[in-house]
């Protein structure tokens, strides 16, 4: 008993073998299309949401660099200038600046000052050293009052600010020094 296709596919129960066989298969072409349509809102939505935090991080302002030098002479050179530039526009004197190397870190050496002025002038002194280009990030400081505040001369508190911070040299120095 062999049956032919054609004789299959004739009347009303090959018709409606064919139409459900066409419905299946448009279904799943429109499942596939449906798919393809939910996929690409995904990758939009993930471009879009990369292309934000892209221009976020383009909007920061940057980050500055420490303060650096080749060697530890022209870290102590730089350092002075750095305190020289900040004490200009504030009522500050520098007593003592100088570099202490640490053998623990020698790419890193201990920079220390003592400077005096006024409780506003250190303060903005060392939110200075903080915020502005070339950061420096303070390890210790120490506040004493240097002179007392004279209300007949109208003299006013002279502090004294002792500091400690890192530097950073762009190579170990030399062993033998």
């Amino acid at each position: 008993m062999t049956t032919d296709l054609t004789s299959l596919l004739r009347g009303r129960g090959g018709a409606l073998a064919l139409l459900g066989l066409a419905l299946v298969l448009g279904f799943w072409l429109l499942a596939q299309a449906t798919s393809d349509v939910l996929d690409a809102r995904e990758r939009i939505a993930e471009g879009r949401d990369l292309l934000g935090r892209t221009r976020a991080a383009a909007e920061r302002p940057a980050v500055a660099a420490p303060l650096w030098a080749a060697d530890e002479s022209a870290l102590l050179a730089a350092f002075r200038a750095r305190l020289d530039g900040l004490m200009a526009s504030r009522a500050l004197l520098l007593d003592d600046a100088r570099l202490d190397p640490d053998a623990a870190r020698p790419t890193a050496p201990r920079l220390s000052a003592t400077l005096r002025g006024t409780a506003e002038g250190l303060h903005g002194l060392l939110l200075a050293l903080e915020t502005q280009a070339p950061l420096m990030v303070v390890e210790t400081a120490d506040l004493a009052v240097a002179r007392a505040a004279d209300a007949e001369t109208g003299r006013p508190t002279i502090m004294q600010l002792t500091l400690a911070l890192r530097g950073a040299l762009s190579k170990a120095p030399d062993a033998a020094r």
